[in-house]
């Protein structure tokens, strides 16, 4: 990241994102104090200040350093490396499988924890949802407002920055709560509190997304740790048994009503819909 001042001009951010293609590299420019300019539903603040956890520093130096330049390719439309195209597609088939679950649903008011790019915020929008989307990683909410720009369809989602373990909201001040894609990035220990901050501002539906511990996902934690050298891989994975995170959810007032598990190769992830009992 760097920040361009200019004596006639409001400071900006510039996020310089490559694209592994064509060798690139330009510059997405964000204003200091350039605010969304979707409606942004009526809510106390959505967090409270704490202490990072050494895992939360680690993912958030990830996503604003170069796996910021990595998942905006992978999420976007552009070409890409093919192993990268295995994580594209088997991210797009859970973002389709949560549009599936939710289409036919009464409920309009949806928080998108970890939103990453927005790819979620901007399908559920699409589907009618006022839709609130945080992330820790600053880059990636300056490229989901980017995402917004000219856009016409659905409701605009507000995006801010935020962390899930400092959640701090109005008790079941959300319809829907959606956490894709983001816990394999945490131990146990911190998905706990995660899932338990994301259950008490649900009134309604909580779904979530997680690497699911099977002998094969170990394996392929074991194969990347040998052959891949720590700066080139992303964050560490952790990987949940499925009782762990249905009894959390259970303590939390939650009953599981459906799961599946969206595979693609190496990709896993082990989606769920839990109500609120």
């Amino acid at each position: 990241m760097t920040t361009i001042t200019d004596p006639d001009r409001p400071a900006r951010y510039a996020w310089f994102i490559f694209d592994p293609v064509k060798g690139t590299t330009f510059a997405m420019y964000e204003q200091l104090d350039q605010q969304s300019t979707a409606p942004k539903l009526e809510r106390s603040s959505l967090f409270r200040s704490i202490a990072q956890s050494d895992t939360s520093k680690r993912v958030s130096k990830y996503f604003e350093s170069s796996g910021f330049s990595r998942w905006t390719a992978i999420y976007g439309d552009g070409g890409i490396p093919p192993i990268w195209t295995v994580i594209r597609d088997g991210h797009r088939m859970a973002i389709n499988t949560v549009i599936e679950w939710v289409k036919n649903d009464t409920t309009r008011t949806a928080l998108d924890a970890g939103c990453g790019t927005g790819t979620l915020a901007l399908a559920l929008a699409d589907q009618g949802y006022e839709v609130d989307g945080f992330d820790q990683s600053a880059p990636m909410v300056s490229y989901a407002r980017y995402s917004c720009f000219g856009r016409t369809k659905g409701i605009q989602p507000h995006f801010q920055v935020g962390d899930i373990a400092a959640l701090a909201g109005d008790e079941r001040s959300y319809d829907l709560v959606c956490c894709l894609d983001v816990l394999f990035h945490y131990p146990y220990g911190e998905v706990k509190v995660m899932l338990e901050n994301l259950a008490k501002i649900s009134s309604h539906k909580l779904i979530g997304s997680f690497a699911v511990k099977t002998s094969m996902n170990s394996l392929w934690m074991m194969i990347g740790k040998k052959f891949f050298h720590q700066k080139n891989r992303m964050t560490s994975l952790h990987l949940l048994s499925y009782d762990e995170v249905e009894q959390v959810l259970y303590r939390a007032g939650f009953q599981m009503k459906r799961t599946r598990r969206v595979k693609k190769f190496f990709y896993d992830s082990f989606i769920f819909e839990a109500v609120r009992a």
